[in-house]
């Protein structure tokens, strides 16, 4: 089967820590549902390519059943699904830890992680974007060119992953792997980190100075697309009835994707970004994402902005 759009990341079981100390246990997670979620909130032509342990059906099958998400893109690597503890501070950011220590996330994350051989399957000339969840300066970004000669008109959107935006370290393989994406995106504190500046004019500034459409993530403050040294930029959809927030992020990010391939105009993609994101964020865990489509959310929730 053809599909337009493909998510690629990881897949991930969430014990979350709330900063006012309630406690979710067993909450499904990681980049690839958020990620599908934020396009397949307009079509359902997404594939979701991730791997998992011996017991991801179990865990995710439901959610999969009931949202009718392909499993072709699943591959089986390890007895155990991902599983971390994740925990939010007062101040939005948050920390995590593998439940089942260091050495099984390294063989994990070493076993699950994207390439050109679990992608290609899903290219072809009617694939139109991908969003990519990858470490920096992993396999997948030498295998790029083999990924565009199958679907030449492919655009990418990289998120690079928090632990390598925030590590001066990786500043130069991050910037060496941004050549081989069309897009990317970050949020406020990993940008600050990254460009090692702070303010968001300064972050911005430092954005436009690279020269790669950046999708800008602002909490509470809502988003921004910046391309071309042109800045759009749009304030959250409704925070004040936000239920839960992780995975929104994501979301938003791979909406944007779809948003700049598919709206009518570069400054509608924070708009598309944010209801997207939005929906996401009046649900604990992934949301009910067929229901969205079915019930045409997008077209309801964008009189949010109408009206403001």
């Amino acid at each position: 089967m053809s599909y337009r759009y493909i998510v690629a990341g990881i897949s991930i079981i969430n014990d979350i820590e709330y900063a006012d100390a309630s406690f979710k246990k067993g909450r499904l997670g990681g980049c690839a549902v958020f990620a599908y979620d934020g396009i397949a909130f307009f079509t359902d032509s997404v594939a979701f390519v991730s791997s998992g342990g011996e017991d991801f059906f179990d865990l995710y099958g439901d959610y999969f059943k009931d949202n009718d998400i392909p499993t072709e893109g699943i591959f089986i690597s390890l007895p155990f699904t991902h599983r971390s503890v994740l925990r939010y501070e007062k101040d939005g950011t948050w920390k995590e830890r593998s439940v089942y220590g260091d050495d099984y996330f390294a063989k994990q994350s070493e076993n699950c992680r994207t390439s050109f051989e679990k992608l290609s399957p899903f290219l072809d000339n009617e694939t139109k974007g991908l969003y990519l969840d990858s470490g920096a300066h992993e396999k997948i970004f030498e295998e790029i060119k083999a990924i565009r000669r199958l679907s030449p008109g492919l655009k990418i959107l990289w998120e690079p992953p928090t632990f390598s935006s925030k590590n001066p370290a990786m500043r130069k393989r991050i910037l060496d792997d941004l050549k081989e994406v069309d897009y990317y995106s970050m949020n406020l504190d990993e940008a600050s980190a990254f460009f090692n500046v702070s303010g968001r004019e300064q972050i911005v500034q430092n954005i436009i100075g690279l020269k790669i459409p950046c999708f800008l993530r602002m909490g509470e403050e809502g988003s921004a697309w910046i391309e071309d040294g042109k800045i759009y930029s749009l304030p959250a959809y409704d925070p004040k009835n936000a239920k839960d927030v992780t995975g929104c992020g994501n979301c938003s990010a791979a909406a944007a994707l779809y948003a700049r391939l598919e709206a009518p105009s570069l400054e509608l993609i924070p708009l598309y970004a944010n209801i997207a994101s939005g929906f996401c964020s009046r649900y604990e865990g992934p949301a009910p994402i067929k229901k969205a489509r079915d019930t045409h959310a997008f077209e309801k929730m964008k009189l949010y902005y109408e009206r403001s």
